[in-house]
């Protein structure tokens, strides 16, 4: 039986999500509703969730402050927010789980579906993560949380080579020969990743231009990469990337 606790100083917002996900997982048990956060603290001290979802914006303590000071967390958060993209891009590069205000029945569903793929409680790498993006909201995500089997590793966006689809999940491959089995599709990655100038060359590979070492021009096109593998690019795309890479790569 899946534990929850909400914190929410918004009465409205805790009894919409109390009504959907009892409405909706007859076996999660909701263990505390709480619209003061001081007092929904205390509670978790005590009567640790698997699940808390959490209010970022509170008086006296806000969500943020309230983790704090149950570091390290052994539980799992979904965050309830308002936050603008740049936060919830924050959230994204964590792989910490959000859910957008005003609380829908669609977006709860969401929620909860990511959260149970990847049920995995949050590490205070992540956190730490988190906290960087949020601080520094106008600067380019330089890391991000991957999740794997066992947990999440955080890696260096610049270090990745390339991501190859291998069908609900995607491999992840660094210049340090590290090679990352997570689970999320390439769609997601390709999303995550747009910022940071990754191309989709292919239905089944995303590519870091900066580790293209050679072009081939026949049949159909493909890309050398610093790891050496041939990367296929397809016929729709090639013209497109080829101009991209040339630009960006400065090729004659």
């Amino acid at each position: 039986m899946t534990k929850i606790i909400i914190i929410d100083d918004e009465s409205h917002c805790t009894d919409v999500l109390e009504n959907f996900i009892q409405k909706l997982h007859s076996n999660y048990t909701i263990i505390g509703v709480f619209t003061k956060p001081v007092e929904g603290l205390e509670f978790i001290k005590k009567n640790p969730p698997d699940l808390l979802f959490l209010d970022i914006e509170m008086p006296i303590l806000n969500g943020f402050a309230l983790l704090d000071q149950l570091l390290p967390i052994n539980f799992d958060v979904i965050f309830t927010t308002a936050y603008n993209q740049y936060a919830i891009k924050a959230f994204t590069y964590s792989a910490i789980n959000y859910l957008l205000k005003p609380i829908t029945e669609k977006n709860i569903v969401r929620a909860i579906s990511t959260w149970e793929k990847r049920r995995k409680k949050m590490s205070n790498e992540q956190w730490q993560l988190l906290q960087n993006h949020l601080n520094k909201p106008s600067e380019s995500c330089t890391k991000i949380a991957l999740p794997t089997g066992i947990g999440y590793q955080i890696v260096e966006i610049n270090n990745i080579i390339r991501c190859q689809s291998d069908s609900n999940y995607t491999n992840i491959l660094c210049k340090d020969g590290n090679k990352i089995l997570i689970s999320r599709t390439l769609k997601e990655i390709e999303e995550l990743l747009k910022d940071n100038h990754f191309l989709r060359v292919h239905q089944s590979h995303l590519i870091n231009p900066n580790f293209v070492k050679g072009i081939l021009k026949q049949d159909g096109g493909s890309l050398i990469m610093s790891d050496d593998e041939e990367i296929p690019v397809s016929r729709q795309k090639s013209k497109q990337i080829n101009e991209i890479l040339k630009t960006m790569l400065r090729f004659k």
